[in-house]
């Protein structure tokens, strides 16, 4: 895997009416949001979709902790509908070989791309020192649909940082095991960062066939659980509440 800082340090030098989350928000935080938030409660129609993990920095640093794994849980009210979107014309691999987003968007086919340029970004944040203030990179992300129900997130350093390659983080949608409120589950493996880790991770997946959704439970539940170096973990849930359409 490529890293967000190869080239690093010397290069360096919103579903519903009300929401809810749980759990130890100290660490990291996940939100979830549906729109429309009025949705026939048998029918699937198009929604967009915005998923925003945001990690703290771990206690005496300057940086989050390194993340080595994260599972998303997804709504039972959520249907991907992948095997009916074009795949990307290469793999994690072949992606890696892209220098720019526009180039990664023409190896992979544009009509592969599920995610929208907009709402779809990270930080990486790089701890200095007690004496110098963490640099923050800017992160351009780009979700790619794959054959074999994964998702291709290509994630590349831009602004001032636009020097340092891009990373592939590679997501596997299964089955949730985390219970009756959720459907799907994304499996996305993170790969090592030369220096730093990810503080804030954003896709905005915009309103398509891609994605659909329904109101059958008044609520949309989301859950992350992420998996760091030296064997620690945190899980934050979150729901919003949507609306059942009389027809």
């Amino acid at each position: 895997m490529r890293k967000f800082l190869a080239l690093a340090i010397a290069g360096a030098m919103t579903v519903g009416l009300v929401s809810f989350a749980t759990a130890d928000e100290s660490i990291q935080t996940e939100v979830g949001k549906v729109s429309p938030t009025k949705l026939s409660k048998k029918k699937y129609k198009n929604v967009k979709f915005v998923n925003t993990i945001t990690t703290s920095d771990a206690p005496g640093t300057n940086q989050p902790p390194k993340a080595q794994r994260t599972i998303l849980d997804l709504s039972k009210n959520l249907k991907f509908n992948n095997k009916k979107t074009p795949y990307c014309k290469t793999d994690a691999a072949g992606l890696e070989t892209a220098a720019t987003v526009e180039d990664a968007k023409n190896i992979c086919g544009k009509k592969s791309v599920v995610s929208e340029d907009k709402g779809s970004t990270a930080n990486v944040r790089v701890d200095l020192g007690p004496a110098n203030p963490p640099i923050v990179l800017d992160i351009q992300v780009v979700a790619f649909n794959e054959n074999g129900n994964k998702l291709l997130l290509y994630s590349k350093p831009v602004g001032d940082s636009a020097q340092i390659p891009a990373s592939i983080l590679v997501g596997k949608l299964k089955k949730s095991k985390s219970g009756k409120k959720y459907g799907k589950a994304l499996d996305v493996t993170i790969p090592p960062l030369a220096a730093g880790a990810i503080s804030f991770f954003e896709v905005t997946i915009p309103k398509s066939k891609y994605i659909q959704g329904r109101c059958k439970s008044k609520k949309m539940y989301f859950q992350a659980e992420t998996f760091f170096e030296g064997g620690t973990s945190t899980k934050d849930s979150y729901f919003r509440k949507c609306k059942q359409k009389k027809k």
